[in-house]
Protein backbone atom coordinates (compact mmCIF):
# COMPACT_ATOMS: atom_id res chain seq x y z
CA UNK A 1 0.00 0.00 0.00
CA UNK A 2 1.28 3.38 -0.74
CA UNK A 3 1.50 5.24 2.36
CA UNK A 4 0.64 8.86 1.01
CA UNK A 5 -1.99 7.81 -0.54
CA UNK A 6 -3.38 6.08 2.70
CA UNK A 7 -2.99 9.60 4.32
CA UNK A 8 -5.66 11.06 1.87
CA UNK A 9 -8.44 10.40 4.26
CA UNK A 10 -8.30 10.81 8.05
CA UNK A 11 -9.11 7.75 10.42
CA UNK A 12 -12.55 9.91 10.88
CA UNK A 13 -13.18 10.30 7.03
CA UNK A 14 -11.99 6.81 6.36
CA UNK A 15 -14.72 5.72 8.71
CA UNK A 16 -17.85 7.25 7.48
CA UNK A 17 -16.46 5.92 4.05
CA UNK A 18 -16.53 2.80 5.54
CA UNK A 19 -20.32 3.38 6.68
CA UNK A 20 -20.57 4.66 3.36
CA UNK A 21 -19.40 1.27 1.21
CA UNK A 22 -21.23 -0.47 4.40
CA UNK A 23 -24.55 0.86 3.65
CA UNK A 24 -24.28 0.78 -0.08
CA UNK A 25 -23.33 -2.81 0.37
CA UNK A 26 -26.33 -3.31 1.94
CA UNK A 27 -28.63 -1.99 -0.27
CA UNK A 28 -27.70 -4.45 -3.20
CA UNK A 29 -29.22 -7.55 -1.55
CA UNK A 30 -32.70 -5.48 -1.02
CA UNK A 31 -32.16 -4.30 -4.35
CA UNK A 32 -31.68 -7.66 -6.12
CA UNK A 33 -34.43 -9.25 -4.00
CA UNK A 34 -36.65 -6.66 -4.92
CA UNK A 35 -36.09 -7.21 -8.84
CA UNK A 36 -36.53 -10.81 -8.34
CA UNK A 37 -39.73 -10.05 -6.90
CA UNK A 38 -40.74 -8.35 -9.62
CA UNK A 39 -39.63 -10.69 -12.70
CA UNK A 40 -40.80 -13.81 -10.18
CA UNK A 41 -44.31 -11.66 -9.77
CA UNK A 42 -43.98 -12.51 -5.86
CA UNK A 43 -46.06 -10.86 -3.30
CA UNK A 44 -49.00 -8.09 -4.00
CA UNK A 45 -47.67 -5.66 -6.58
CA UNK A 46 -48.24 -2.58 -4.72
CA UNK A 47 -45.49 -3.47 -2.13
CA UNK A 48 -42.86 -4.69 -5.16
CA UNK A 49 -44.19 -0.97 -7.07
CA UNK A 50 -43.49 0.59 -3.51
CA UNK A 51 -40.62 -1.68 -2.42
CA UNK A 52 -38.36 -1.27 -5.83
CA UNK A 53 -37.79 2.31 -5.41
CA UNK A 54 -37.43 2.24 -1.54
CA UNK A 55 -34.53 -0.31 -2.10
CA UNK A 56 -32.53 2.40 -3.13
CA UNK A 57 -32.75 4.64 0.05
CA UNK A 58 -29.79 2.32 1.60
CA UNK A 59 -27.56 3.32 -1.30
CA UNK A 60 -28.42 6.98 -1.30
CA UNK A 61 -27.30 7.14 2.21
CA UNK A 62 -24.02 5.24 1.56
CA UNK A 63 -23.55 8.09 -1.08
CA UNK A 64 -24.59 10.78 1.08
CA UNK A 65 -22.03 9.90 3.65
CA UNK A 66 -19.38 9.15 1.16
CA UNK A 67 -20.06 12.72 -0.19
CA UNK A 68 -19.97 14.69 3.06
CA UNK A 69 -16.47 13.25 4.15
CA UNK A 70 -14.53 15.89 2.08
CA UNK A 71 -16.43 19.18 1.29
CA UNK A 72 -13.53 20.74 -0.23
CA UNK A 73 -12.53 18.07 -2.90
CA UNK A 74 -14.31 19.16 -5.63
CA UNK A 75 -13.34 15.96 -7.59
CA UNK A 76 -14.33 13.40 -5.16
CA UNK A 77 -17.81 15.18 -4.54
CA UNK A 78 -18.47 15.23 -7.82
CA UNK A 79 -17.85 11.64 -8.91
CA UNK A 80 -20.15 10.51 -6.17
CA UNK A 81 -22.65 13.30 -7.29
CA UNK A 82 -23.03 11.71 -10.72
CA UNK A 83 -23.41 8.07 -9.11
CA UNK A 84 -26.22 9.49 -7.21
CA UNK A 85 -27.74 11.03 -9.61
CA UNK A 86 -27.96 7.82 -11.49
CA UNK A 87 -29.15 5.61 -7.99
CA UNK A 88 -31.69 8.75 -8.49
CA UNK A 89 -33.03 8.33 -11.74
CA UNK A 90 -32.74 4.70 -11.49
CA UNK A 91 -34.94 4.62 -8.43
CA UNK A 92 -37.52 6.45 -10.09
CA UNK A 93 -38.01 4.26 -12.90
CA UNK A 94 -38.23 0.99 -10.80
CA UNK A 95 -41.55 0.89 -10.78
CA UNK A 96 -42.01 0.11 -14.32
CA UNK A 97 -40.35 -2.85 -14.38
CA UNK A 98 -43.40 -4.70 -12.64
CA UNK A 99 -45.79 -1.87 -14.12
CA UNK A 100 -44.65 -3.32 -17.73
CA UNK A 101 -44.73 -7.10 -16.72
CA UNK A 102 -48.23 -6.53 -15.81
CA UNK A 103 -49.01 -5.06 -19.66
CA UNK A 104 -46.16 -6.35 -21.49
CA UNK A 105 -47.68 -5.08 -25.01
CA UNK A 106 -47.68 -1.73 -23.89
CA UNK A 107 -44.79 0.60 -25.80
CA UNK A 108 -44.18 3.16 -23.54
CA UNK A 109 -43.75 0.84 -20.85
CA UNK A 110 -41.54 -1.32 -21.93
CA UNK A 111 -39.39 1.47 -22.86
CA UNK A 112 -38.96 2.56 -19.34
CA UNK A 113 -38.54 -0.74 -18.30
CA UNK A 114 -36.00 -0.78 -20.96
CA UNK A 115 -34.30 2.36 -19.76
CA UNK A 116 -34.53 1.35 -15.94
CA UNK A 117 -32.49 -1.67 -16.92
CA UNK A 118 -29.78 0.30 -18.56
CA UNK A 119 -29.25 2.44 -16.05
CA UNK A 120 -29.15 0.22 -13.67
CA UNK A 121 -26.05 -1.25 -15.08
CA UNK A 122 -24.47 2.03 -15.66
CA UNK A 123 -25.69 2.44 -11.63
CA UNK A 124 -24.04 -0.55 -10.65
CA UNK A 125 -20.83 -0.22 -13.15
CA UNK A 126 -20.63 3.67 -11.38
CA UNK A 127 -20.29 2.09 -7.61
CA UNK A 128 -17.54 -0.15 -8.68
CA UNK A 129 -15.65 2.55 -10.57
CA UNK A 130 -16.61 4.98 -7.30
CA UNK A 131 -14.76 2.38 -5.25
CA UNK A 132 -11.55 1.95 -7.77
CA UNK A 133 -11.48 5.47 -7.17
CA UNK A 134 -11.43 5.46 -2.88
CA UNK A 135 -8.70 2.24 -3.94
CA UNK A 136 -6.68 4.51 -5.79
CA UNK A 137 -6.69 7.50 -3.07
CA UNK A 138 -5.92 4.81 0.03
CA UNK A 139 -3.07 3.27 -2.42
CA UNK A 140 -4.88 -0.05 -2.07
CA UNK A 141 -4.10 -1.54 -5.37
CA UNK A 142 -5.43 -4.96 -5.33
CA UNK A 143 -9.02 -3.64 -4.21
CA UNK A 144 -8.41 -0.89 -7.32
CA UNK A 145 -7.78 -3.97 -9.86
CA UNK A 146 -10.68 -5.83 -8.43
CA UNK A 147 -13.23 -2.66 -8.70
CA UNK A 148 -11.82 -2.24 -11.99
CA UNK A 149 -13.13 -5.95 -13.28
CA UNK A 150 -16.27 -5.37 -10.81
CA UNK A 151 -17.10 -2.57 -13.23
CA UNK A 152 -15.83 -4.57 -16.87
CA UNK A 153 -17.91 -7.44 -15.24
CA UNK A 154 -21.27 -6.09 -15.10
CA UNK A 155 -21.03 -4.77 -18.17
CA UNK A 156 -20.03 -8.27 -19.75
CA UNK A 157 -22.67 -10.10 -17.97
CA UNK A 158 -24.73 -7.17 -19.28
CA UNK A 159 -23.73 -7.93 -22.58
CA UNK A 160 -24.02 -11.47 -22.30
CA UNK A 161 -27.54 -11.49 -20.91
CA UNK A 162 -28.87 -9.52 -24.31
CA UNK A 163 -26.96 -11.49 -26.58
CA UNK A 164 -28.00 -15.06 -24.69
CA UNK A 165 -31.73 -13.47 -25.00
CA UNK A 166 -31.34 -12.49 -29.00
CA UNK A 167 -30.11 -15.89 -29.74
CA UNK A 168 -32.94 -17.77 -27.85
CA UNK A 169 -35.47 -15.22 -29.45
CA UNK A 170 -33.57 -15.95 -32.35
CA UNK A 171 -33.46 -19.90 -32.17
CA UNK A 172 -37.22 -19.71 -31.16
CA UNK A 173 -38.42 -17.85 -34.36
CA UNK A 174 -39.43 -15.08 -32.77
CA UNK A 175 -37.23 -11.90 -33.54
CA UNK A 176 -39.54 -12.25 -36.98
CA UNK A 177 -42.70 -12.20 -35.15
CA UNK A 178 -42.91 -8.45 -34.45
CA UNK A 179 -42.08 -6.21 -31.31
CA UNK A 180 -45.63 -7.63 -29.22
CA UNK A 181 -44.42 -11.13 -29.72
CA UNK A 182 -40.97 -10.44 -28.28
CA UNK A 183 -42.72 -8.11 -25.33
CA UNK A 184 -44.81 -10.87 -24.64
CA UNK A 185 -42.42 -13.48 -24.27
CA UNK A 186 -39.64 -11.37 -23.00
CA UNK A 187 -42.24 -11.07 -19.82
CA UNK A 188 -42.02 -14.45 -19.49
CA UNK A 189 -39.07 -15.46 -19.23
CA UNK A 190 -38.47 -18.89 -17.41
CA UNK A 191 -36.58 -18.17 -13.65
CA UNK A 192 -33.42 -19.73 -15.00
CA UNK A 193 -33.00 -16.93 -17.55
CA UNK A 194 -34.78 -13.62 -15.22
CA UNK A 195 -31.50 -14.49 -12.89
CA UNK A 196 -28.98 -13.37 -15.93
CA UNK A 197 -30.84 -9.94 -14.59
CA UNK A 198 -29.14 -10.42 -11.52
CA UNK A 199 -26.16 -11.37 -11.78
CA UNK A 200 -24.40 -7.77 -11.93
CA UNK A 201 -25.30 -7.29 -8.51
CA UNK A 202 -23.32 -10.29 -7.16
CA UNK A 203 -19.77 -8.48 -8.44
CA UNK A 204 -20.69 -5.13 -7.56
CA UNK A 205 -21.85 -6.39 -3.86
CA UNK A 206 -18.62 -7.98 -3.31
CA UNK A 207 -16.20 -5.27 -4.57
CA UNK A 208 -18.38 -2.67 -2.08
CA UNK A 209 -17.62 -5.45 0.53
CA UNK A 210 -13.92 -5.05 -0.01
CA UNK A 211 -14.36 -1.41 0.04
CA UNK A 212 -16.11 -1.15 3.58
CA UNK A 213 -13.23 -4.02 4.78
CA UNK A 214 -10.49 -1.57 3.72
CA UNK A 215 -12.42 1.30 5.31
CA UNK A 216 -12.78 -0.20 8.92
CA UNK A 217 -9.11 -1.27 8.59
CA UNK A 218 -7.61 2.21 7.69
CA UNK A 219 -9.38 3.71 10.55
CA UNK A 220 -8.28 1.55 12.93
CA UNK A 221 -4.70 2.04 11.90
Amino acid sequence: MNAAGANSFSAGQQLRLARGFSSAFWSLPLMAALHAAALARLGPAAWVVTGLPGSFLPLGWGLWLMMSVAPDDARWRSRVRCVGWLTLITAWLSPFLPWWLGVPQLDYLAVNAGLHYLLLIACLMSLNGLAAAYAARTGDTALRREAFAGLWMVLWLSLCTVGVLLWLFHRAGLLGAGLPAILRELAELPREAQSLFLLPYAMTAYVLWRAKETGFRLAAE
